[in-house]
């Protein structure tokens, strides 16, 4: 079950949406190949696009905290 308390519940449902919206950078890893630009600036909006899903699905996890980690793994090994 997810943390109760308020704060704590508005802390874990931030951070999982970050973690979420961590993955939706991935498909624009499809499109960049065809971007009319530079390989130099291709490989640049490449590693940006990565720093910012990592950046994202850190600061989730840190937000989401050890219950949101415990919350996933009984989720997960049901």
């Amino acid at each position: 079950m997810p943390p109760s308390g308020t704060g704590r519940r508005v802390r874990f449902i931030t951070g999982v949406t970050c973690i979420a919206a961590s993955f939706l950078v991935y498909p624009a890893y499809i499109a960049i190949p065809f971007l009319p630009l530079s390989n130099t600036m291709k490989l640049s909006i490449t590693l940006f696009a990565s720093l910012v899903s990592w950046g994202t699905f850190s600061i989730g996890f840190y937000l989401s905290g050890r219950e949101g980690y415990e919350w996933l793994k009984a989720r997960l090994r049901r």
